[in-house]
């Protein structure tokens, strides 16, 4: 079981990661728009018009993480203050079974985080249920 200070700064990581990913999808998309060379054909007009919703989502689940991840930030930053944690103090954490991990804040409190290590996988338990949970309704390639 991890504690609560454990579990913003792994949230933080897993938000870290994703932000990434999903700020790379909406790149992607931005830089490989379809033409429109004056087409007439209401369904390649149709196209653009879907690739263009598929941008504005991709953008929006990028800004939305984006959010999340400033709004962890500032309650890591918090919970540092609280504990008078001095900036550059570099504290170390794990989530279990997959990673080592180091999380640290500057003098302009921004939150740095990088991973360490992977750690080796657990031996399966049959009596032990693991169920890892992410709020996320659809994968990033259906950004509709």
């Amino acid at each position: 079981m991890t504690g609560e200070f454990t579990a913003w700064c792994s949230q933080y990581y897993q938000l870290t990661k994703l932000f990434a990913a999903r700020n790379e999808r909406f790149k992607n998309l931005l830089d490989d728009p379809p033409p429109y060379t004056s087409q007439s054909n209401l369904g390649d007009l149709d196209a653009i018009i879907s690739y263009n919703r598929k941008v504005q989502a991709a953008k929006a689940k990028a800004d939305k993480t984006f959010k999340d991840l400033t709004e962890t930030g500032r309650t890591i930053l918090m919970i540092m203050r609280y504990f008078e944690i001095s900036p550059r103090t570099v504290l170390t954490g794990e989530i279990p079974g997959e990673l080592e991990y180091e999380i640290w804040a500057n003098e302009k409190d921004q939150v740095f985080i990088g991973k360490i290590r992977d750690l080796p996988q657990e031996a399966d338990n049959p009596n032990i249920i693991r169920i890892k949970c992410w709020n996320d309704d659809k994968g990033d390639e259906d950004d509709c």
